[in-house]
């Protein structure tokens, strides 16, 4: 059985030749995802080179950094003794007295009784006392404090922007580069979102980064104005108490796939490959209850971009997703119905798996040219291969984070017979389809018109 779940491989060092790109794209590597925390432009566009020279198709995710709090530089680091009192502060003039912060509204956004987590929450303060130039905090988590970590304010709301210089710059080099996805950091609201579309490429897919407890209140607003939604476990869990993370993990993707959106599920799917050979229990555990709940996709961040073993990590991965892929007929999305169903689009989606799983078709196929017939066929996890077929290259692109999907490339077809014939053969062709077995297909009269699926018809192999 062919996988159906996607796998997202993160580049950095370890991924540093042409030659290691096309083995973690063999490896099963769906889409490459640049993190634009690190890196030059030109680092960057020498992967993106690499990759979309490679014999199989790639998708190219942009991961723009957002705004990075973090505290000063230190002579040497310094111990945080639990219950101490400690002086923070934004103005230099304070170094030699406090711990400073590169936030320019500090004193404004934060208050009195709110907690200031450094390095992922490693260590935590509580604010005791503020002025108009220095906090005084207590040590409620000491640690060893270094220079420039970064600083985190669950309990405050911030009016820091999502945007900073560098991420527009960062964004206009993406259009450059007509990377297919943009995912954005530190999501607050849906307007976040709406800013991200305004900067980029009218057909790049925007996956938002649910990292923030502003963005868990705001969820349903956010996966609305998005095309796909990431669990950013890292800072979520800082943001929030870890025992809550496993349920607003699930929350996350259900809201996103009722809505027929994309997921990817991130961070520390297989943190112990960074060194090992082998994957812990608890961490295929964790991978298979994501795709049992509905991800379209799993991320693996340091695994491949600093870890010892990128390469034997993509491979792992395919592996369970492979062997739980199997018992996705009974994944619970098949019981749910997808909240558009106002979208016709949905509705015959909904239809046609529905006529493929009653009458055991082998295959569904899909003409597209946005690729939103796919996505909402693949939300509804059909028993039978979804197979897509678009002239658009973009699209072709983006396909490879639709859970379950193959796509196929072809010229822009001025029929639907010849849409039939074409499918026709490609199945007798290239997956050994026999005479008279049957098939889905959904598509859109006239061809080649964005939204304007209004078609299906189960044909049998042979009669084209």
């Amino acid at each position: 059985m062919a996988r159906k779940t996607k796998i997202i491989a993160t580049i950095g060092p370890s991924l540093d030749s042409k030659e290691l790109i096309d083995e973690i794209i063999d490896a099963g590597a769906n889409v490459l995802r640049l993190n634009f925390s690190h890196g030059s432009h030109a680092d960057h566009k020498k992967v993106v080179e690499w990759a979309r020279s490679s014999n199989k198709n790639i998708a190219i995710m942009q991961d723009i950094q957002g705004p990075k709090i973090r505290t000063g530089s230190l002579e040497k680091a310094m111990q945080l003794e639990r219950n101490n009192e400690i002086k923070l502060s934004n103005n230099i003039k304070f170094q030699d007295e406090a711990i400073l912060i590169n936030y320019e509204k500090l004193f404004q956004d934060i208050n009195e009784g709110e907690r200031v987590l450094i390095d992922d929450g490693k260590i935590v303060l509580r604010v005791s006392k503020k002025t108009k130039t220095i906090f005084t905090a207590i040590v409620e988590v000491g640690g060893e404090l270094r220079s420039n970590q970064g600083v985190a304010f669950p309990d405050s709301s911030l009016s820091l922007a999502t945007l900073t210089d560098k991420d527009k710059e960062d964004l206009e080099f993406g259009n450059q580069l007509n990377v297919d996805f943009v995912a954005v950091s530190f999501v607050r609201n849906a307007d976040d979102i709406l800013n991200v579309k305004k900067l980029i490429n009218s057909d790049t897919m925007v996956i938002a980064k649910i990292e923030l407890k502003s963005a868990v209140k705001n969820l349903k607003a956010i996966i609305k104005e998005s095309d796909g939604i990431m669990v950013a476990r890292g800072d979520l869990g800082v943001q929030l108490p870890l025992e809550q993370i496993p349920l607003i993990q699930k929350e996350i993707l259900n809201e996103s796939n009722l809505q027929g959106k994309i997921t990817i599920t991130a961070t520390e799917m297989l943190t112990s490959m960074i060194t090992s050979f082998r994957p812990t229990r608890a961490e295929v555990s964790d991978i298979t209850n994501a795709i049992i709940d509905g991800t379209d996709s799993v991320m693996l961040s340091a695994e491949t971009s600093i870890g010892d073993n990128p390469i034997l990590a993509v491979q792992v991965m395919a592996n369970i997703c492979e062997e739980v892929d199997e018992t996705s007929n009974k994944n619970y999305l098949n019981k749910k119905d997808i909240l558009v169903s106002k979208e016709l689009t949905n509705s015959l989606s909904k239809a046609a798996v529905q006529v493929a799983n009653d009458s055991n078709a082998k295959a569904l196929v899909a003409f597209t040219e946005t690729g939103r017939t796919p996505l909402l066929i693949s939300n509804h996890r059909p028993d039978a291969p979804i197979f897509t077929f678009t002239s658009i290259d973009k699209t072709y692109n983006q396909l490879n984070l639709f859970w379950g999907v193959e796509q196929v490339k072809i010229n822009r077809l001025e029929t639907t017979d010849e849409m039939f014939s074409i499918a026709n053969e490609w199945l007798k062709d290239k997956k050994n389809f026999k005479k008279n077995d049957k098939v889905v297909i959904v598509a859109g009269t006239p061809p080649n018109k964005e939204a304007a699926t209004n078609l299906i018809r189960v044909m049998m192999i042979g009669e084209y």
